[in-house]
């Protein structure tokens, strides 16, 4: 017996009242998830990441089509898509033809260059993947705090904040709304156990699609507030670590400093 956890309609833009029948959403389906308050996140940056990131005072997102996964908020393949359970009992109560995968990810594709992410790793301590996978040297950092405190000092109201469901290319990404599919990724990605920020590009903003200054967007964040804990790479060079507690002291005064114990082992699972 499939859970139903909410009811999906079509909406009259006039007045918000539904316009046709009550559709049932499927736990399986739903991929929206979040934390809770207590739960530890963690982001892995390069020195010169984290540095950028306490004089700016900000958080960087970077545009989903700019992202190094070229799956990254795309569609269902042809045949995969629309076939969830509560898809079909969706377009079986509106008698909703589908109109070509084709047209859908030309169309798409402009939904991918107007959202922005930032990415955390969700868990209790620092994990070895994570450094190899996102450094680039032994100078490098891994920020933590809680899920409480980000959502408490970023716009909330701007964002969309979830878990990310790994799925593998047979399961269906539903389309609940025009930016859930940058909530799934693939089960190859699972190791990162992400809570995904995604920043939709707000009304009377433009983007201009070659321009590099519209690769990312910087999101601004009390990072004295923010960070409780610093952990420098375990190889990191003595001057490099002077250096992460000179910043520590100056921007956050507040942040533990540790240096890290894990190796950086590229093939952990």
């Amino acid at each position: 017996m499939r859970e139903i956890i909410a009811w999906r309609f079509i909406q009259d833009r006039r007045t918000g009242q539904p316009v046709g029948l009550l559709t049932p959403v499927f736990r399986e389906d739903w991929p929206y998830e979040v934390p809770a308050a207590h739960e530890r996140l963690w982001r892995y940056v390069d020195l010169w990441k984290f540095e950028d990131m306490l004089r700016t005072s900000a958080l960087y997102f970077r545009r989903a089509d700019k992202l190094s996964d070229i799956g990254e908020g795309r569609l269902s393949n042809d045949g995969v898509r629309g076939t969830s359970p509560s898809d079909v009992a969706f377009r079986a109560a509106y008698n909703i033809a589908d109109q070509g995968h084709a047209v859908d990810v030309a169309a798409h594709e402009t939904t991918r260059s107007c959202m922005f992410i930032n990415c955390w790793n969700i868990g209790d301590e620092e994990r070895a993947r994570m450094w190899a996978e996102y450094t680039t040297s032994p100078n490098s950092v891994t920020i933590s705090t809680s899920f409480g405190r980000l959502t408490e000092l970023l716009p909330t109201n701007e964002l969309i904040i979830s878990r990310v469901k790994y799925v593998d290319e047979t399961t269906p990404r539903c389309e609940f709304f025009h930016t859930t599919p940058f909530f799934y990724k693939n089960k190859r990605f699972s190791f990162e156990n992400e809570l995904r920020l995604v920043r939709p590009v707000l009304e009377r903003e433009q983007v201009m699609l070659s321009d590099k200054k519209d690769f990312g967007k910087f999101i601004r964040v009390e990072v004295s507030d923010l960070v409780d804990q610093i952990v420098a790479n375990r190889n990191i060079s003595g001057p490099a670590l002077n250096h992460v507690r000179n910043l520590a002291a100056k921007y956050c005064g507040g942040a533990q400093v540790l240096r890290s114990t894990v190796e950086r082992r590229i093939l952990e699972v």
